[in-house]
């Protein structure tokens, strides 16, 4: 059977159609035109001819391309829906192991965030985020020590997009406090002040701070790759949120590449017309109540809260439970690590002083 394919969401936006609007026309579900759409999932070969009739495409062009390799996060969050079924928590390759491992994971992130920005055209705005990425480069020191103290602070903070025994990528996602969120959706403060004072164990605000690819994960299948680093985002906004269905749950981020703003948009993310100081960087909001938002961005922002609200409740306590046991090993590695040599020192002196 086939599958559907990006072209049907690139020609309905085209045409101004709403999912709803368009599954009324083609006679098929709202379900089904969100699996045609994802490309995830095989179709009857019927309802995709009827999806490309009322678009007035050939049934050709709504096939998907396995050549094609479309960015998952351009699917969701209809593609969320496989991970709420298998309800499944990440593996223990998805957490930082120690410090040391956790410094590797923050070098990687900064040496692969180039692949967002190489081939971009150089407009104006493109020449702003490599300015802004070469200033991040020459405070690299603080940059590390800031995502270090971070992950001190909140071990789960920074996840591993991971599948088949191998990291694929990184997702930083943080629950603030109050002041903290609104500094930064204002442009007051930069990402680079949050730091671990303003980070709580969870929160109804939460700042999504980075997801990148890792550069030198090897040759993987495309899909593993953006499946594993969606996914890792998602997980953290189900798991750090207190209740991702209420009124009052938010997200602020920012857009360094144009790469990166496409996918805040395709989670439901706005720009709030504001920007970072320093790096200048546009600030995005997602938000339950926006009195702007289109359809299709209040579909994404209403679904989106809805998977995680789920996935929160189906599987909160399992996450809680191993990151819990991660962090209570971690603080007694730590521990060893610092009695150990007292200790060594202590049989050293007893020794001599029977000696």
């Amino acid at each position: 059977m086939p599958k559907g394919s990006i072209k049907i969401s690139q020609t309905r936006k085209e045409l101004g159609l709403s999912q709803l609007q368009l599954a009324v026309q083609a006679g098929v579900a709202v379900r089904t035109l969100q699996f045609a759409e994802a490309g995830k999932r095989h179709l009857s070969a019927k309802m995709l001819r009827r999806i490309a009739d009322a678009l007035s495409l050939p049934y050709e062009e709504v096939i998907s391309d396995t050549s094609q390799k479309d960015d998952q996060f351009d699917a969701w969050p209809w593609s969320l829906s496989q991970f709420i079924q298998s309800k499944t928590v990440p593996s223990d390759e998805a957490f930082c192991e120690n410090e040391d491992d956790a410094s590797g994971v923050i070098q990687r992130m900064r040496d692969s965030w180039r692949m967002h920005l190489d081939g971009a055209d150089p407009t104006e705005d493109d020449r702003l985020f490599i300015a802004a990425d070469k200033k991040l480069n020459e405070r690299y020191g603080s940059y590390e020590d800031r995502y270090l103290a971070l992950w001190r602070r909140h071990p789960q903070s920074i996840l591993l997009a991971a599948a088949d025994g191998k990291r694929y990528g990184a997702s930083v996602v943080l629950p603030v406090t109050d002041s903290a969120y609104e500094r930064l959706r204002d442009g007051v403060i930069s990402f680079m002040d949050i730091g671990p004072d303003d980070i709580l164990d969870e929160s109804q605000n939460l700042v999504l701070d980075s997801a990148v690819e890792f550069k030198d994960a090897g040759v993987s299948a495309w899909y593993k790759v953006t499946d594993s680093l969606s996914y890792a985002v998602f997980c953290q906004i189900a798991m750090l949120s207190i209740d991702p269905m209420a009124e009052d749950f938010r997200m602020v981020s920012f857009g360094a590449s144009p790469t990166n703003i496409r996918r805040l948009k395709s989670i439901g993310f706005q720009e709030c017309g504001t920007t970072m100081p320093e790096f200048d960087f546009p600030i995005c909001e997602f938000a339950q109540q926006h009195s702007d938002e289109s359809d299709d961005t209040y579909t994404r922002v209403s679904t989106t809260s809805h998977y995680a609200h789920l996935f929160h409740r189906v599987v909160g306590s399992r996450f809680r439970s191993v990151t819990r046991r991660r962090v209570i090993t971690n603080s007694l590695r730590a521990f060893q690590r610092i009695v150990k040599p007292v200790t060594d020192d202590h049989m050293s002196e007893s020794a001599y002083s029977v000696a």
